[in-house]
């Protein structure tokens, strides 16, 4: 009779199990494990806009002729028909005018509504001035020395 190997997954044999398909259903080199997934060099909408707003056009603008980049020609038109009172051109205008200078500012901007966040706010905002205050000159200090 044939002896039966004992596979642990301690001894050095052991070829098949937890975590170890047998060689045949295990994953070729070189072969995608999802062969129908999103193939290489594929790219996503943010990347293709991007791309496609860096292209650069021709427009004639007061008679001569100027190559600008797509965003900048976009960018261009819109600021022109919110000038002609173009109320949604204006709209996008203001919003992004605000969301850009809100950095410039001093960063984000914190909206505090409830009575507690507003005390814990200023109790935060009192020990950080607080451990920002000099500490007194060793001169003004006592000396731990002693005198012999």
């Amino acid at each position: 009779m044939s002896e039966k190997k004992r596979h642990s997954p301690n001894e050095g044999d052991y070829e098949v199990g937890y975590g170890r398909p047998p060689t045949h259903a295990r994953f070729q080199s070189g072969r995608s494990g999802n062969p129908k997934g999103r193939p290489k060099g594929s790219k996503n909408f943010s990347t293709l806009l991007a791309e496609e707003l860096t292209q650069p056009i021709t427009l004639t603008e007061n008679g001569k002729r100027k190559r600008m980049s797509k965003q900048q020609a976009l960018v261009k038109q819109l600021t022109n028909k919110a000038l002609s009172n173009d109320m949604k051109a204006t709209a996008l205008v203001l919003d992004e005018m605000r969301r850009a200078e809100t950095p410039a500012e001093g960063g984000a901007a914190i909206n505090i509504q409830r009575p507690e966040d507003k005390l814990v706010m200023a109790d935060i905002v009192r020990r950080i001035r607080e451990a920002a205050e000099p500490l007194p000159a060793e001169a003004d200090m006592p000396s731990q020395k002693s005198e012999d």
